[in-house]
């Protein structure tokens, strides 16, 4: 019976614990929180945002505004296979975009599958000005 006990209370705190979201405002984190990692010297956080819900799938949220060299955002294409998004669908009609999160017609969109509706993740770069953003959706 004890050990019956102690397994309700393990199971419990870890309902407690993976009970409560991750959020920041701050670009590092946000980067940090998204990629497991440190940023790489390639790139300059300019702005950021991340928000992951309390469910155990991983469901999360974010925007990040950053300065690369174009040799970072190619592999960074290619690793992720992302192709130029071609079809323009409103892929942030079910998101509100931070203030800071403006882009225009001289970027470069990617995306994982442009075809899939709900697949709402983009990528983008200026060529001239090296200045990318990423907004990135899994399970929203």
């Amino acid at each position: 019976m004890e050990i019956i006990k102690k397994i309700i209370l393990f199971g419990l705190l870890l309902l407690l614990v993976s009970c409560f979201p991750v959020e920041t405002k701050n670009a590092e984190k946000a980067y940090k929180y998204w990629s497991k990692g440190e940023p790489p010297k390639e790139i300059k956080l300019i702005n950021g945002e991340y928000y992951q819900s309390p469910h155990f799938s991983l469901e999360y949220e974010l925007f990040l505004k950053f300065k690369s060299d174009k040799k970072w955002f190619n592999e960074f294409i290619e690793y992720n296979k992302l192709e130029i998004d071609t079809m323009r669908n409103d892929w942030a009609r079910w998101t509100e975009l931070p203030k800071w999160f403006k882009t225009d017609s001289n970027y470069l969109i990617y995306a994982k599958n442009q075809t899939d509706e709900f697949e709402r993740s983009r990528y983008f770069i200026n060529p001239k000005t090296g200045i990318c953003y990423i907004y990135e959706s899994t399970g929203m």
